[in-house]
């Protein structure tokens, strides 16, 4: 046992000295890089629900409140947190809508120099689901928890940006809680 542990150990010296590199001046930035490797901004959105969803869910609109932590010149990871309220839909006496509370992570790419024009981008997280059904005068809601995910298109013009994407607030239920959301953005400062 004790040789498998010497082992082990010259493994993970002799690896860590293989890595182990001069330092050297890092390469200049550029574009955005060159200033800020974090910006902090807000968006707004408006949603559509497709299919089912719509049956349940009208149209909606929400702030959120985004991080942007530039990776490469071209790559972002981003954070988004917000709040989007939807309107009731009444359908037979009976009267419904689901509101969200998005946190999702993912990641920005764009397809020019300068983190500037056309951008793809993907995010997938928690969406707090907060749903209300009258009929009548009898309510009720709930409240879930569902894991979701999206992907999308957008423009970047100096800190302004406008997005489109398709959204699935529950990957569980894939095709019943779809929803194609547009918006504008706007990025504040960078640290």
């Amino acid at each position: 046992m004790r040789n498998i542990y010497r082992i082990a150990l010259g493994v993970l010296c002799l690896s860590s000295a293989a890595f182990a590199e001069k330092s050297r001046p890092a390469a200049p930035a550029h574009g955005f890089l060159q200033d800020h490797n974090l910006s902090i901004g807000v968006d707004t959105e408006a949603s559509v629900p497709l299919g089912n969803y719509s049956d349940v869910n009208s149209v909606g609109a929400g702030a959120f409140v985004n991080a942007e932590l530039a990776l490469l010149d071209t790559v972002s990871g981003t954070m988004r947190l917000g709040f989007e309220a939807h309107m009731d839909r009444s359908i037979g006496g009976i009267s419904s809508h689901v509101n969200a509370i998005p946190l999702l992570v993912g990641g920005k790419a764009w397809l020019g120099q300068e983190r500037q024009g056309m951008f793809g981008a993907f995010e997938l997280g928690m969406f707090d689901l907060m749903s209300s059904v009258t009929r009548g005068t009898i309510s009720g809601s709930s409240n879930d928890l569902k894991f979701g995910m999206g992907a999308g298109l957008g423009y970047q013009q100096n800190r302004w940006n406008m997005r489109v994407a398709l959204y699935t607030q529950d990957v569980g239920n894939f095709g019943s809680a779809m929803l194609i959301s547009g918006g504008i953005g706007y990025q504040f400062s960078g640290l």
